[in-house]
């Protein structure tokens, strides 16, 4: 089966994860960083999810999950390892019209978790279509050597850049040319080599003088 890639905007979307083990845990830390408020239900917790109750930064339910649960929800993981557990939260929350993810069993998930790299703003998601999360995992960690630190710099230089390309004369057409020779590679060669001089001569070479790291309010470590 085929499955339609999409990155899910929960910024302050309530996200419930079933489950209090580590696996639960690495779910949390995901989904606190895309900024969802965050309700676990579990009658039991590893120190790690039991720090991140102490320090406020997710809700707690003590007890076993029940299947009134998934209501309110934007989406629902179920992490407890317990087939009949698990297949009851996907039932429930498919009734209730609430995205569901089951660890490991894309059966019975109407969403699936792909293995992703972060750099900044940049994130690059690796999907078997749940054939083997092994391998994407093998893959996102074979990019993770490829794709350093510098394209989140070389990121947010184009970001700043495309906003004042918008805010400038320049033609659609003009905006995606600059850009695009921009991103072709060189950009994010001067970034590793942490070359400010050659950043700043592509930058006024392609987008026009003044277009400077400085003026970007960018710094290269």
């Amino acid at each position: 089966m085929s499955y339609y890639p999409v990155f899910l905007d929960l910024r302050e979307r309530p996200a419930l994860v079933v489950g209090g083990g580590e696996v639960a845990h690495g779910k949390i830390v995901a989904l606190l960083r895309a900024g969802a408020r965050v309700t676990v239900v579990a009658p039991h917790l590893v120190e790690s999810i039991e720090r991140l109750v102490q320090d406020g930064k997710i809700t707690l339910v003590t007890r076993p999950y029940a299947a009134e649960d998934v209501r309110g929800f934007h989406l629902v993981v179920a992490t407890t390892g317990d087939a009949e557990i698990d297949r009851r939260v996907s039932s429930d929350a498919q009734r209730a019209g609430v995205l569901v993810n089951v660890v490991d069993q894309a059966a019975l998930s109407s969403f699936i978790a792909p293995a992703v790299l972060e750099r900044g703003n940049l994130q690059i998601a690796v999907s078997t279509s749940g054939s083997s999360p092994a391998l994407a995992v093998s893959l996102r960690d074979r990019l993770e050597r490829e794709v350093g630190p510098e394209y989140a710099v070389a990121l947010a230089i184009l970001r700043e850049v495309r906003a004042r390309l918008r805010a400038g004369e320049q033609t659609s057409d003009d905006r995606r040319r600059i850009l695009r020779e921009l991103a072709d590679g060189r950009l994010v060669d001067r970034v590793r080599a942490k070359d400010r001089a050659g950043v700043d001569t592509l930058l006024a070479s392609l987008a026009g003088q003044g277009m400077t790291l400085k003026a970007l309010g960018i710094e290269l470590d």
